[in-house]
């Protein structure tokens, strides 16, 4: 096996060999073309700087890596890692890891962060293996909601290149998916407020045609009188797919506490892991 970065991969292959890796993987994802690149292009993915495993010159294995700034420095993200069945278990993961890792280290990367599923041992066991550690938990919740509205406020659809998301409402972060840069890079989000005079009190930013919600919150002095309710209602009535929301970091439990009861129900949990470089 033979490693080297992707750059010089087109869009086309890379798709196939996505799809040809996560096949058999423990959640169902397949992509075309355009929404490998739209993922590419949102989260900033740089193929220089992602890794594959080539066999007799065709690539077997791949780890994509997005790459941005942060307060504390130069960031890494790993945007998905996957081998086709033939060629794992030969320490694939960790020795992609082996050559990537000076390469993202002299390019100035300080940390490297991704998100495991807890029910996949043998990459937990990888990346621990690299030198990546267990941060803390994700939740992922789907699901229409099963409880009406208690009232009907005014929901206004913001511009997405305009909005500007009150996040001292945020009791987490969102993950690198799910981040404002993230979804005013993709394009495929929409925003929803409700207003109080000109300020918003509660919003929830998602992309109706996958179903997938990127952020939502209320004002801490709002909650709990059904404006989070109302919001996740209206875009249940838009999507075109069951609602979803993926990587909530949330240690209090409220959020999940709020999912819940509306009638959203867990499907998955992850680790966020992490690898300091410098």
């Amino acid at each position: 096996m033979q490693f080297q970065t992707l750059e010089n991969q087109t869009i086309n292959e890379l798709c196939n060999l996505f799809n040809a890796a996560f096949a058999d993987y423990l959640v169902k994802i397949e992509m075309t073309p355009e929404s490998l690149q739209d993922k590419f292009d949102s989260e900033n993915v740089s193929l220089e700087h992602s890794v594959g495993i080539f066999s007799d010159g065709k690539p077997v294995g791949f780890i994509f890596h997005a790459l941005r700034d942060s307060a504390s420095g130069k960031m890494a993200y790993n945007a998905g890692t996957g081998v086709i069945p033939k060629f794992r278990g030969k320490n694939a993961t960790v020795r992609m890891y082996e050559y990537i890792l000076p390469k993202l280290a002299k390019y100035g990367v300080k940390e490297v962060v991704l998100e495991v599923i807890d029910k996949n041992p043998p990459a937990i066991k990888s990346y621990k293996k690299v030198g990546f550690t267990i941060l803390h938990e994700l939740e992922c919740f789907k699901g229409f909601p099963d409880i009406s509205s208690p009232d009907k406020p005014l929901i206004v659809e913001e511009s997405a290149d305009k909005f500007t998301p009150p996040d001292h409402f945020w009791d987490w972060q969102p993950t690198w998916q799910n981040t404002t840069q993230t979804v005013l890079r993709s394009g495929q989000y929409k925003t929803w407020s409700i207003l109080r005079g000109n300020r918003a009190i509660a919003y929830l930013t998602g992309n109706p045609g996958s179903g997938r919600i990127a952020q939502f919150a209320v004002d801490p002095d709002q909650r709990w009188k059904g404006l989070g309710t109302s919001l996740f209602c209206h875009f249940a009535g838009l999507s075109s797919n069951t609602p979803m929301v993926i990587n909530i970091a949330d240690q209090a439990g409220q959020t999940q506490d709020f999912l819940k009861a509306i009638g959203m129900t867990p499907f998955l949990r992850q680790y966020k892991m992490n690898l300091k470089l410098q």
